[in-house]
């Protein structure tokens, strides 16, 4: 497989460690134009069978017309034969396979609400700057008012963009949670590898603020919405409770979605092509191609509760602030801080603008 060169060896070694990998990619432009429906799509593929279906998707790759050797092909550029093709021989016949869809439908609620909830986000990071400002810690501060401001340039499209890839992130962990319980497969949460198509961030300064908007919007869900986790896992040691459980019984996701997540390129990563694809099927069912085969083939994949495969995020009043955006300050632990502190003094150095 091919790795994106600024990864280093380290994240090379880390893809080919023990680990269950999630791939996402999206589909739609999460906009206000009809018909309102966009979507994230996340691949979950055990390590013990990774390399076999990427293996076969690589031969799948080949044998399509004008796909030249080691490039990507996109979903969108695909016809329905083809992704038929691709549905069937890579999807349905792989085992340890299994999708997650979170879209939004802006048909739903108004462009305004989004607006109102960027701003609320933006006075939420300046709040953080001035918890950070009060606990002595300079840099951290600057980081969050750097963040505030550029929060404040982001469109409702760049909002409905993280927001419903902060679901498909919770919603793919919760399933694989299910759907990987049983002792034999234990050993897939060694590790939990989250790689993310990273669209149109192009910039490291970018990254670097989708990742902690992003990580806070996860952190926030989890303390409302916990994780379901299997009981016996606490009999016998299970490795998901010994990297993520704290003493109190509660989640700690700070060590994942620090270190383990992350945006790539998807013209590097074989599962986040296959993502892709997997999206862009999806999305021409939920766009209304309603009796689309490409995605009736791969609907027995996908996860989620009976006939439920499909969870919408959308917005409205209750999703907005009433409080002071001090009250929404996340706590933080000191390697969250020591991390946070790093990335503050590698934005200090880069100087004092900020991302358009």
């Amino acid at each position: 497989m091919r790795l994106h060169a600024e990864w280093g060896l380290r994240d090379e070694l880390l893809l080919r460690a023990c680990a269950l990998k999630i791939f996402i990619d999206d589909s739609g432009d999460f906009g206000w134009t009809p018909p309102g429906v966009s979507l994230f799509c996340a691949v979950t593929i055990s390590d013990r069978t990774f390399d076999t279906i990427t293996s076969k998707f690589t031969t799948w790759k080949d044998r399509q017309p004008h796909c030249k050797a080691n490039s990507e092909i996109k979903g969108k550029d695909l016809s329905q034969l083809q992704q038929a093709s691709f549905a069937s021989s890579i999807i349905l016949e792989s085992a340890g396979l299994r999708l997650t869809l979170a879209g939004t439908k802006t048909s739903l609620f108004k462009r305004e609400i989004a607006e109102e909830y960027i701003r609320n986000s933006a006075a939420v990071w300046r709040a953080t700057a001035k918890w950070a400002e009060d606990h002595y810690k300079p840099d951290l501060a600057e980081f969050y008012r750097k963040l505030a401001r550029w929060t404040d340039e982001r469109s409702p499209e760049n909002l409905m963009w993280v927001y419903t890839l902060g679901n498909v992130i919770n919603l793919s962990i919760q399933h694989s949670i299910i759907l990987f319980a049983e002792e034999a497969d234990d050993c897939e949460f060694e590790n939990i590898e989250i790689l993310i198509d990273k669209s149109f961030i192009e910039r490291p300064k970018h990254n670097d603020f989708w990742r902690e908007w992003l990580r806070n919007f996860l952190m926030a869900q989890s303390e409302k919405n916990p994780l379901i986790t299997i009981k016996q896992w606490r009999e016998r040691n299970h490795p998901f409770n010994r990297k993520y459980r704290r003493p109190d019984g509660n989640i700690e996701w700070s060590d994942l979605f620090r270190s383990h997540m992350r945006f790539v390129d998807s013209e590097e990563i074989l599962g986040v092509q296959i993502a892709d694809i997997c999206a862009n099927i999806c999305y021409r069912y939920h766009s209304g191609k309603r009796k689309y085969r490409p995605y009736r083939l791969v609907r027995p994949k996908i996860a989620g509760r009976g006939h439920t495969k499909m969870h919408y995020g959308v917005l409205n009043q209750s999703s907005l602030m009433t409080d002071a955006p001090e009250n929404h300050v996340l706590p933080y632990s000191e390697d969250d801080l020591a991390a946070l502190a790093e990335t503050a003094r590698a934005k200090h150095n880069w100087g004092n603008e900020y991302p358009e």
